[in-house]
């Protein structure tokens, strides 16, 4: 053999890959390539995906607005409870604290409700004050939730040691 020879290879032998029609990858049908192509499939993705993250923010925000309206009915009868439960408070004082309260806050409960229920524990005086605040809150496309948060004060009352 000669030297000249020893490194190389045969014509026969080599073999050339190419992207023509003539090439080794030419030679499938034009459905088949087209098939295993990836141009357009980012489009398709978003075109599933997009509307399942914009139902995801709305219910996100929908979550937010109910614990906000929920918030807002507790703070409203604790306001109405301490009122109520203060020392020789006029009847009718934790309510009214509550509804002003409600309507300082607008529009975040509608259709509210407050009922004041006096607590006798073990006897005929009542010693204590529940207040209950129901409404509902606002919501998207029509829908509302209703909340309802319930606050318990015991009364002031003075008392001396000889009370006791």
């Amino acid at each position: 053999m000669d030297r000249a020879l020893a490194g190389r290879r045969s014509p026969s032998c080599a073999r050339t890959v190419t992207n023509s029609p003539g090439g080794l990858l030419g030679r499938r049908p034009r459905w088949l390539r087209s098939l295993t192509d990836d141009r357009g499939s980012s489009n398709i993705e978003m075109a599933i995906l997009f509307p399942t993250f914009v139902i995801l923010i709305l219910l996100g925000v929908q979550t937010a607005m109910i614990f906000h309206g929920r918030m807002v009915a507790l703070s409203a009868a604790q306001q109405g409870a301490a009122a109520e439960s203060a020392y020789r408070a006029p009847d009718g004082a934790g309510q009214a604290q509550a509804g002003a309260y409600l309507t300082r806050m607008g529009d975040v409960l509608n259709e509210w409700e407050i009922t004041v229920t006096p607590v006798a524990e073990g006897g005929a005086e009542p010693t204590a004050v529940r207040v209950t605040v129901t409404g509902t809150t606002l919501g998207w496309l029509g829908r509302r939730f209703q909340v309802s948060q319930t606050a318990y004060s015991p009364i002031e009352q003075f008392t001396t040691e000889t009370d006791s």
